[in-house]
């Protein structure tokens, strides 16, 4: 059985990926946490009611999963 080679990775390419896996922890790590604070003000009293409006309408869309983790952490 012949030994298995590893295939050459361009440095052009090694940038590329760790740009991605950037990327993809910026969005982790601070847009879905702030969507999701937004999105628990817009349940709140002091929210503009355009933004609680616009909260209840885009939460009713995913099967008010933010309502449900709200009623989660007040239990």
């Amino acid at each position: 059985m012949a030994p298995i080679t590893q295939r050459y990775i361009s440095p052009e390419e090694r940038a590329e990926n760790r740009a991605r896996w950037i990327r993809f922890a910026y969005l982790v790590a601070v847009v879905i946490p702030l969507t999701g604070m937004v999105m628990i003000y817009g349940y709140s009293d002091q929210a503009p009611a355009w933004l609680r409006d616009f909260t209840v309408n885009l939460d009713a869309a995913f099967g008010f999963a933010i309502l449900s983790l709200i009623k989660a952490i007040a239990a």
